[in-house]
């Protein structure tokens, strides 16, 4: 089963700094968490989102989990290391702690296999996977799939993304039923001043008639 797991505001610590690691820490980056990198040595990749302050880095030489109880808002523990051993011995200490766990190639002692993502500027997101059964066929599989959701989901339609969650949240303290949130949401799709101002990029202006039209839905349902 696939999940999306909740990381706002949590940590999440990544033992290694390898091409694995950075993957795995290349999916986190759009997650608004704190992300933690544990290792002897650092990718450039890696380097580079700290440099941005998207991520912070601990140089040590990792030899079991006893570090981890440093961390006081620790949900997720991924193990990256070359060492088999290493991981799985980490991947113990996080479950001690009451965290998820995820261990590079070993999918017996994780909680949840990696799947392969396709981030669409952060605001989609496409997770291809085999069930941890072959990871190279899932990264294949994304090569392949990338170019036709990059034309098939429009610039328009992650600005409709962005939008709909901001009026979503408006829309919940103002109108009271499900079903009348979810047809006025369904209307700005089909609204054609929306539409243009999404079209010309103007997201903000999108949103004030946006904001027009969840009053007179207000109006009516009073």
């Amino acid at each position: 089963m696939l999940i999306d797991l909740n990381l706002k505001n949590k940590q999440v610590v990544v033992i290694g700094a390898g091409w694995e690691a950075t993957r795995k820490v290349e999916a986190l980056l759009g997650q608004d968490c704190e992300i933690i990198i544990v290792a002897d040595r650092i990718s450039d990749s890696i380097r580079k989102w700290e440099r941005e302050g998207r991520l912070q880095c601990t140089l040590m030489i990792v030899e079991n989990g006893e570090f981890l109880k440093n961390y006081d808002r620790l949900i997720l523990v991924m193990a990256a290391t070359d060492s088999r051993d290493l991981n799985r011995e980490l991947v113990k200490s996080g479950l001690e702690m009451g965290c998820y766990v995820y261990a590079v190639d070993d999918p017996e002692v994780s909680d949840f296999s990696h799947p392969s993502v396709i981030s669409l500027d952060d605001n989609v997101k496409v997770a291809i996977s085999t069930s941890g059964k072959s990871p190279l066929m899932a990264g294949t599989f994304r090569q392949r799939l990338e170019p036709i959701l990059r034309q098939t989901i429009t610039r328009v339609d992650l600005f409709q993304v962005v939008l709909q969650e901001r009026m979503r949240k408006l829309a919940k303290e103002t109108l009271k039923e499900t079903k009348r949130r979810k047809e006025f949401l369904q209307s700005l799709l089909i609204d054609p001043e929306i539409q243009s101002f999404l079209e010309r990029g103007s997201l903000d202006e999108a949103e004030y008639f946006a904001r027009q039209r969840l009053e007179k839905f207000t109006f009516n349902e009073d």
